[in-house]
């Protein structure tokens, strides 16, 4: 009796604490469109939460990245002007890796931050994410600055 009693105990304490881990199936993805994942992903960025930013990227990219490789290998610049939503999986996958970065940084995960950023930069180079004031940005660019910002720390430790 005292084992089954032990094993109920045991049980309830691994359900509380994987009930409250960050992210995977507790997460809320919406309607699992690529800009519905990536709007989750800053928001849990900015929230500072950012175990749960870094498993909606993750999210993002299971469900998107292949689509967003084949619009990246059908490019050879950033897409035109008014053409840049055409490019949906390839703007939102490239920026669920920029902010999968910022968040991996926050949670002092350097080397993985590191790895996120050269996939934007390298991977997904003409992504384009939208600013709510008015225009587009470069992910890839603001990750190539981020790269060299993580490089010389890295080098600086001994």
């Amino acid at each position: 009796m005292k084992t089954i009693i032990s094993l109920l105990i045991m049980l309830g304490f691994v359900a509380t604490a994987m009930a409250q881990q960050p992210g995977g199936d507790t997460l809320d993805y919406g309607d699992h469109t690529s800009v519905t994942v990536m709007v989750k992903a800053w928001d849990a960025l900015g929230a500072g939460e950012y175990a749960d930013a870094v498993a909606y990227t993750e999210k993002c990219s299971e469900l998107y990245e292949e689509e967003a490789k084949k619009m990246q290998a059908s490019l050879s610049a950033k897409a035109p002007k008014g053409k840049e939503h055409d490019y949906w999986a390839l703007n939102d996958v490239g920026t669920c890796y920029f902010i999968r970065g910022e968040a991996l940084v926050k949670l002092n995960k350097n080397a993985e931050a590191l790895a996120a950023y050269k996939v934007v930069a390298e991977e997904f180079s003409y992504a384009q994410a939208w600013d709510p004031k008015g225009w587009f940005w470069s992910p890839a660019t603001a990750a190539k600055q981020k790269i060299i910002i993580l490089a010389a720390k890295k080098e600086g430790d001994f």
